[in-house]
């Protein structure tokens, strides 16, 4: 099984095809006014409990039991960093098995991950047979000591709970691969079951060791929303890094649409969607991210562009829509698609299809005529372009493709008139449009 970077991103809600789906509504960051509120009391209700804990220990002492209840109150709050020094001073006291496995969960979510390797350590003395700790031990090793986390996992490979993870896990670091694809792909993996704070180290990792590469650190992004961090430092030096790269302008849509920003996420979704017109995945983010807005009919229409263009069913029988729900399952698909490797045949005459029971949706007849280009039938696609953009000149996603097609053909004066134009105007699109006439220059 290969996990690889460019072709984990995907499934069928959240990534979508391409990506690893994550669910529209993954993090809700904004609440109702009354659910504010009973979260507000809740919180209210375990500082009191903390503040009662802390006048009884003032005169009376800490007892380890005492200091873990504490923690688990700071956890409930929403202050990991507080828990974890309560639970510390509980392990000094007492090293309780419970403490260390709680211990070693909150310094991974805290990307602590030597000290969470410490913490293992004490468990492991106290319970040497403890396959929770090795199945952690390994997931934590496997980024950056491959061949030590293989001591690790080897044991927990027929393991009822943690042997198919262990099984993937496993074939990655003995796949006797370059280390930057082991890397990868373990990344791949551990985002593909939702370890999301594992996910992010391991990515990270990647961005380090093989810097600079700008998809991992906007990965590493993404897998830092997807715990409700701030991703917008990694995927703006993601962006400078390379400001044509259709994925990160994904990723920079679907990490604007975990918080609803569901506006800027159109912005990129379209910005991607410009640069890889015909991958299927970046039509099912829009789905997603028009359903975010409340708007189903075009949520339901790019769901069935997405599919259709994937070869699912026909324009005369579309797939069945059912089928692309958000899937909370613990796995995420991964998709076929290639970007820059064109349709299928069935995808490609569903497209054709689309254009003809569309005729006024100028988008996929450009799309069409990107696809007819992309198999080298220049003249065909051309003038498919060149109609689409004279009954919309004024949408610049149109323009764009346009002057892209130019481009490759060769003709540079219509390409840099377009890019110009696009360039002058406050679409999205200006930005891509900005940066091919930088490298053009």
């Amino acid at each position: 099984m290969r996990w690889a970077i460019k072709t984990f991103l995907a499934s069928t809600c959240l990534f979508g095809l391409l990506f690893v789906h994550f669910p529209s509504h993954a993090i809700n960051t904004r609440l109702p006014q009354q659910a504010s509120a009973d979260v507000d009391a809740f919180r209210h209700d375990l500082l009191i409990q903390i503040a009662e804990l802390e006048r009884t220990a003032a005169l009376s002492g800490w007892s380890a039991e005492q200091l873990q209840r504490v923690g688990y109150l700071w956890e409930a709050v929403g202050d990991e960093t507080r828990a974890i020094a309560y639970w510390e001073r509980a392990v000094a006291l007492t090293p309780d098995e419970d403490t260390l496995r709680q211990l070693t969960l909150a310094y991974i979510n805290e990307q602590h991950f030597q000290t969470a390797l410490a913490t293992l350590s004490q468990l492991q003395a106290l319970l040497p047979d403890d396959n929770w700790a090795l199945y952690y031990t390994a997931l934590i090793l496997a980024p950056t000591s491959p061949e030590e986390a293989l001591t690790y996992a080897h044991p927990l490979l027929l393991h009822n709970a943690y042997g198919t993870l262990m099984q993937d896990l496993y074939s990655i670091l003995n796949s006797g691969q370059d280390a930057f694809i082991i890397q990868s792909d373990v990344a791949a993996l551990y985002a593909s079951r939702r370890l999301w704070p594992l996910a992010e180290y391991a990515f990270q990792n990647v961005a380090e060791n093989y810097a600079p590469y700008p998809d991992a650190l906007a990965y590493a992004g993404l897998m830092r929303a997807m715990q409700n961090k701030s991703a917008q430092a990694n995927i703006a030096q993601a962006l400078a890094l390379a400001p044509d790269s259709s994925t990160i302008r994904m990723i920079a849509g679907i990490e604007r649409r975990i918080y609803q920003d569901y506006e800027a996420s159109l912005a990129a979704i379209y910005q991607a969607l410009a640069l890889e017109p015909t991958d299927p995945v970046f039509y099912s983010e829009l789905s997603l991210t028009y359903s975010g807005l409340g708007l189903y009919d075009e949520a339901n229409y790019w769901s069935v562009v997405s599919r259709l263009l994937q070869g699912i069913g026909t324009v005369d029988t579309p797939p069945d829509q059912a089928s692309s729900s958000d899937d909370d399952s613990e796995e995420v698909s991964i998709p076929t698609y290639d970007p820059g490797m064109g349709l299928s045949e069935d995808g490609m005459n569903n497209l054709a299809d689309i254009v003809e029971t569309e005729p006024d949706d100028q988008w996929m007849r450009a799309v069409y005529g990107w696809a007819l280009l992309e198999e080298g039938k220049a003249e065909g696609g051309m003038t498919l372009i060149d109609a689409a953009y004279l009954n919309a000149n004024d949408d610049m996603r149109i323009a764009f493709l346009k002057a892209r097609a130019h481009y490759i053909l060769g003709e540079l004066d219509e390409a840099l008139a377009l890019y110009e134009l696009i360039a002058s105007t406050e679409d999205p699109i200006s930005e891509l449009a900005q940066a091919d006439l930088n490298a053009l220059r």
